[in-house]
């Protein structure tokens, strides 16, 4: 390499670190591609996205961004932070367990895998007696409950990943305690789902797939209570106050326990189907958050009427006499709520909802719920992009000009911040602007922050408008009539479908000084 002359050598380096920037970003934006499970720490505020591809990513504040993959390539099936520390879990559907960590290094911090595990049966034991359906991290931060399709529970300390073997609960166990009519009617099955008691940690609900619950004493090592529900179980949730379970099931209801330490009889089941009385899809995922004055939150996935409606992608929400049944166009991966106040314990402040091709979080502290406008994790393929345009170095002018434009079109967004803050980014601020255009099947284009980690949506430009066509404007606008039911509301950003293939963009030039755009379309028209 041939040495710089001093002549002039400090104006030719700065033009080569100006050249190095510009080709050497290597950040990755967008929606991860097909996520398949959902993380939350509430002490770190970071939010974890797993793939089925066997990607693992943190994302905190934004800007502030972490990468790990697993060396087997299998999809990721849940994500657990251990509560109260840096590390956390992750199940594959290969059944193995990978613990990961947040460590420093030179001021910065990386994430690592630090072990793996996988559980070892009996010899001769069929698969299915290790086979993981269902995961607690306690509360302790020191254990993990497993549950497995063949009933049994496995306890394992973390983070070395060591079982045991002494603590364990066997289906013999379990089905010992369980009253003989009960029994003699089904047997268990699986683990589907595993709570712990939010006042004393020495109680878990372990959940079998045939409906009945077991609230067991980990430290007395004996069941304290039976709860026999006669539908398929989908999942539990023990109220705040330890004093409710909430059971969801495979026909689309709901019930109500009391968690008092002794048997129920199945003539006490309390069911409510929201959106009965004909045959519902499953509840998979229900969940119930007190407010400190006012009635609780219930927020539940699925429950849908399966004629009407069995196709629709759906989270209810239900506080005091507000219902609204979320609507997102694509398959919901799982959801959770992020709570305010200085321990994260006080009201419900959002909701956060991963489904296949988006992120979507909801304001639940402000009228109406709106949504909230998401930093980063913007699916750029919204709707099918079919080409861009990069110009870097953009005049401040043109560039407040964009923001202007912006800033009108989000009105309908909350106008709260961004509650997922975990992190600092440590990142220098970009020397320049930079923009992409996107051009998309549907006659958009739209106007990216390509400056800096994040890629941020700035304004969006609709082309449709200006060409007749046979499609109304309005009619992916629909938000439900008054009185609907069950009471939809369309929420995400994400579109797949184009009413006018004549729309699709094809090319776009901006230019920078003039702020001139031309926009050509698949049908020939130029703009």
């Amino acid at each position: 390499m041939k040495r710089f002359r001093r002549h002039g050598q400090e104006s030719q380096r700065d033009r080569l670190k100006q050249e190095l920037f510009q080709f050497n970003k290597t950040v990755e934006h967008g929606f991860p591609h097909q996520p398949s499970a959902l993380g939350y720490s509430p002490s770190l505020q970071l939010l974890a996205i797993g793939t089925r591809s066997g990607a693992i990513k943190l994302y905190g504040a934004p800007g502030v961004e972490f990468m790990g993959l697993h060396d087997e390539n299998a999809a990721v099936t849940q994500v657990y932070f251990l509560p109260h520390q840096v590390e956390l879990v992750t199940l594959l559907d290969d059944n193995s367990l990978h613990m990961w960590t947040l460590k420093a290094h030179k001021g910065l911090s990386e994430l690592l895998e630090i072990g793996r595990f996988t559980l070892t049966g009996p010899p001769g034991a069929p698969p299915s007696v290790t086979r993981v359906t269902a995961v607690l991290a306690h509360s302790s931060g020191e254990l993990l409950l497993l549950g497995t399709e063949g009933g049994h529970v496995f306890i394992v300390e973390v983070p070395g990943f060591r079982e045991l073997e002494e603590r364990n609960i066997s289906l013999d166990q379990v089905a010992s305690s369980v009253p003989d009519d009960y029994i003699g009617r089904r047997n268990l099955e699986h683990v589907e789902a595993l709570q712990e008691n939010p006042v004393d940690p020495n109680q878990v609900v372990i959940g079998y797939g045939r409906g009945l619950m077991v609230i067991w004493d980990l430290k007395k090592q004996r069941a304290i209570q039976h709860i026999p529900a006669t539908q398929q179980l989908e999942s539990v949730w023990w109220t705040e106050d330890g004093v409710y379970l909430l059971s969801s099931h495979s026909d689309g209801s709901y019930c109500r326990w009391m968690a008092s330490g002794e048997d129920v009889n199945e003539e006490e089941e309390k069911s409510d189907i929201p959106y009965g009385h004909f045959p519902c899809k499953a509840i998979s995922k229900i969940v119930q958050l007190p407010t400190e004055e006012g009635p609780p939150f219930l927020l539940f996935s699925g429950g849908m009427p399966r004629a009407s409606y069995g196709d629709r992608h759906c989270i209810t929400v239900i506080h005091s006499k507000t219902h609204v049944a979320l609507d997102f166009t694509s398959r919901i991966i799982d959801f959770f709520a992020i709570r305010g106040g200085p321990q994260h314990t006080g009201d419900p402040s959002a909701l956060v909802v991963l489904v296949e091709e988006e992120l979507v979080v909801i304001d639940l502290q402000t009228e109406g719920w709106p949504v909230i406008q998401t930093p980063y994790l913007v699916p750029l393929h919204s709707s099918a992009i079919t080409c861009s345009h990069h110009v870097s170095a953009i005049p401040l002018k043109l560039w407040e000009r964009v923001l202007a434009a912006g800033d009108l079109q989000n009105t309908h967004y909350s106008k709260k911040p961004w509650p997922i803050t975990g992190g600092q980014n440590l990142a220098p601020d970009p020397p320049q602007r930079d923009l992409l255009l996107t051009g998309h099947e549907d006659g958009t284009v739209r106007f990216w922050d390509a400056s800096g980690v994040c890629l941020y949506p700035m304004y969006k430009l609709s082309t449709a408008g200006v060409f007749h066509t046979d499609a109304d404007p309005n009619d992916n606008m629909n938000q439900g009539t008054e009185g609907e039911w069950p009471p939809f509301r369309k929420v995400g950003c994400f579109d797949p479908y184009s009413d006018d293939p004549r729309l699709g963009v094809q090319k776009i030039h901006l230019c920078k000084y003039s702020g001139y755009l031309t926009v050509a379309g698949t049908a020939g028209q130029v703009r």
